[in-house]
């Protein structure tokens, strides 16, 4: 099989796409490129087999000559900081993410705790694909705590000691990485915590991927509680997804644009989000928003490159250069907190400071020869009057009244997705019927 690294990582089924052999691959391969006598950190998450597939990496890393910091169970942000905080050269988490407890993922790290630009991945598998294991084994070695130090990380983040003091938060950390772990953190910090699902559990109690449709649990313990916001987690917190005081989700797009205003007075300077990102952020940032291609990679590589001041992805990921080159769920978290305890408003209300801009997210199934095909189709046949082509990853349409139609072939499954932003519902809903309709004409 070949070895091919996607937008965060390398993901598949747990001990049969993402095999111990795999691992073993993988991780001689890590500490190969680094270079003997490297240290490297290591984490992992709660699903079955992350534990035990995390020790055959640490005992390939270790066997090619490179040295282990083992971070243990922990959130990949905490593994990121320590990372760069300690000058680690480098880094590897083993979660699933998002992704539903049948599987799991492999996410090389780079010196600053960045997941490396696809060029560099693509070399780290090359080097995994010479590697033949003559034996496996799995040996974690001696597991540090590192909760303090990531504390302190947040506090020098954050530029406050008690970003969050006397605001009320509710925290659903799905049982995985960040349980006991965020309460304590923002417990620090000054908020008073309520938190669901506090203990670490092999197997998820909601959908792990954190959305407006399956945060319902987390709404009614704000409203009991009488909580200023909540907030909820994947499997290993790099993504976060917040529920207003009166328990209504906050999209993803909409907290980065309160961030973008009331952490970074909405510019000057860059903000880095990749090109399905709502053009809701133009209204708001006064410096130049740089759109870049779709994934973590390309945004910390783009957020160095323009030396932005902070970055997003609408999946709830938030980045906050040149402190944390990652997205950290628990950094936003502290962050949201200290935009309340600051303003002393409610986070309904601040909502309501912005228009709304209405998106669809639909996908076209085909086979993998028509998505092959389909975009080359697209680019010939569909010029819409008014609009202007963005090509930095699919094809974008952007008109004069601050829509736009994304058309993007996924590059993991036989499909194609097609996005539509727009502040008028109904016009966000005519274009998503027309990219519906080009993607079909074009499959034929």
């Amino acid at each position: 099989m070949e070895i091919r690294f996607g937008t965060s990582g390398l993901r598949g089924l747990t001990d049969t796409e993402i095999s111990e052999e795999l691992c073993w691959k993988i991780g001689a391969a890590l500490a190969g490129y680094f270079g003997e006598g490297k240290t490297l950190g290591l984490g992992y998450d709660t699903r079955p087999g992350a534990s035990r597939l995390a020790g055959v990496c640490a005992a390939a890393m270790e066997s090619a000559g490179a040295s282990v910091v083992n971070m243990g169970i922990a959130p990949s942000p905490l593994v990121c900081a320590m990372v760069c905080s300690r000058k680690l050269d480098g880094g590897l988490m083993v979660t699933g993410s998002h992704l539903s407890y049948d599987r799991i993922g492999l996410i090389p790290l780079d010196r600053l705790g960045a997941i490396p630009p696809r060029a560099e991945t693509a070399k780290i598998a090359a080097l995994a694909e010479g590697i033949k294991p003559t034996h496996l084994l799995s040996q974690l070695p001696e597991e540090h705590d590192f909760a303090f130090e990531y504390l302190q990380f947040i506090q020098r983040a954050c530029a406050s000691n008690l970003p969050g003091k006397n605001v009320r938060v509710a925290l659903d950390t799905a049982g995985a990485t960040g349980a006991g772990l965020i309460p304590r953190l923002m417990n620090d910090l000054g908020c008073n915590v309520r938190a669901l699902h506090d203990a670490k559990l092999d197997f998820a109690p909601r959908k792990m991927e954190p959305r407006a449709d399956c945060v319902a649990e987390l709404s009614e313990l704000v409203d009991e509680t009488g909580s200023d916001f909540g907030a909820a987690y994947d499997s290993d917190c790099d993504r976060v997804l917040f529920v207003d005081e009166t328990g209504n989700p906050v999209s993803e797009d909409m907290a980065a644009v309160i961030f973008a205003k009331y952490i970074f007075s909405g510019g000057p300077g860059n903000l880095v989000t990749p090109v399905n990102s709502s053009g809701l952020i133009k209204k708001v940032w006064k410096g130049q928003v740089v759109e870049c291609e779709i994934g973590p990679p390309e945004i910390s590589l783009a957020a160095q490159t323009y030396n932005a001041r902070f970055a997003y992805e609408e999946s709830g990921k938030y980045f906050f250069p040149p402190e944390a080159m990652w997205a950290d769920g628990i950094i936003a978290t502290a962050m949201m907190a200290k935009i309340l305890g600051t303003t002393r408003k409610k986070l309904s209300d601040i909502v309501r400071e912005f228009p709304r801009h209405v998106q669809f997210k639909r996908n076209v199934k085909g086979t993998w020869d028509q998505v092959a095909d389909v975009m080359a189709k697209v680019r010939e046949n569909f010029s819409p009057e008014g609009a202007i082509l963005n090509d930095t990853d699919g094809l974008k349409y952007v008109y004069g009244d601050g829509s736009w139609l994304l058309i993007r072939a996924s590059g993991t499954e036989p499909l194609v997705r097609v996005y539509t932003d727009s502040p008028s519902p109904a016009r966000a809903r005519e274009l998503s019927d027309l990219g519906i309709s080009v993607v079909r004409d074009n499959m034929a």
